[in-house]
């Protein structure tokens, strides 16, 4: 999530980055069921797809294209999955350790550690499952249009399908974000490419359009606030997150040279954030303090991620093994 010492730094990809963070983090903060709470219904609706798309467009394809499996396995392992194992280490390890006293350590349960991470830590290593395989289709010089059409498609058909309803081999793919997400990842790589060239035209040229699009889709969504998934929220949900991802890239780069703030900073740090934010949930939910005191929960938890988020700031740049572990600087 964060680019190495020598990348060039646009703040408005950065601020991007950082309001999209500050929604995970609220997303992550706010009790109660996605399907229940109007706030965290909400964020949900966009706050991932939009980073991912952001994501994809951030990924210099050419550059992808030329390295080999090892070579980008490598530079993935320094920028994302490095900082990663300390994450999983702390939170599957803490795990690992109430179910040994509890007498529930298993085989099986050490594999679903692995093969489903802690809450938010799946989104690196799908992250770096993503990029291997668009890796791998750049050099099978494979259609993106076609690609990111198709995974488009299957991310229609994940929101428009109840888990019964989807297909047994497939439904664990899609539960686990693997399929659905990617085709957001697509259209972020295809952003870049001269054959978005007109479609990108458009929205700048009549920028009325894709704001009253935006605001239609999100107003008809929220009123479709609920667990049931129908081929109507789900066109709904595809069209706002397609929108949005153009619509704000191209924001954040008209304003790339923006005075830096806070949140161009969080931006900047990402990964770290993104990593380590849900610490102080971890711990408030693990005695229950959101069942049993939730405004303490509510309390604490602000003020502890406030902290950490000001702590990992400060901390950016002082020792080499810290860029490193936490940071993801190469």
């Amino acid at each position: 999530m964060r680019a190495s010492k020598e990348t060039i730094r646009y703040t408005g990809i950065d601020n991007l980055r950082g309001w999209l963070i500050v929604l995970v983090m609220l997303g992550h903060l706010v009790l109660g069921s996605v399907h229940d709470n109007a706030i965290r219904y909400s964020i949900y609706a966009f706050h991932m797809p939009v980073f991912i798309g952001l994501t994809g467009y951030l990924i210099n394809a050419e550059s992808l294209r030329k390295s080999s499996f090892i070579e980008t396995m490598t530079r993935y392992w320094w920028r994302a999955l490095f900082p990663f194992a300390f994450a999983f280490a702390l939170f599957s390890g803490v795990l690992l350790f109430h179910a040994f006293d509890e007498g529930r350590v298993t085989v099986s349960l050490l594999l679903s550690y692995i093969h489903t991470p802690y809450y938010h830590l799946w989104f690196i290593p799908t992250l770096v499952l993503w990029v291997l395989v668009f890796s791998a289709a750049l050099k099978l010089r494979a259609p993106l249009v076609v690609t990111m059409l198709f995974f488009l498609f299957a991310a229609l058909l994940w929101a428009s399908l109840s888990k019964s309803e989807q297909w047994a081999f497939i439904a664990p793919l899609m539960s686990k974000k693997v399929i659905y997400f990617f085709g957001f990842f697509l259209f972020g790589a295809w952003l870049r490419t001269s054959s978005s060239k007109q479609f990108r035209s458009i929205l700048k040229d009549f920028k009325v359009l894709p704001v009253t699009l935006i605001l239609a889709c999100a107003t008809l969504y929220l009123l479709e606030i609920g667990i049931d998934k129908s081929l109507f929220r789900a066109s709904i949900w595809l069209v706002l997150n397609i929108t949005l991802i153009a619509f704000l890239i191209d924001v954040a780069i008209s304003n790339a040279k923006s005075k830096p703030t806070l949140v161009t900073d969080i931006g900047r740090n990402s990964l770290p954030i993104y990593l380590w934010h849900v610490v102080p949930l971890f711990v408030l939910k693990g005695f229950d303090v959101h069942q049993t005191q939730p405004m303490v929960y509510y309390l604490v938890a602000s003020i502890s991620m406030v902290l950490i988020v000001f702590a990992i700031l400060s901390l950016e740049g002082k020792r080499k093994w810290l860029d490193r572990a936490f940071f993801g600087v190469v």
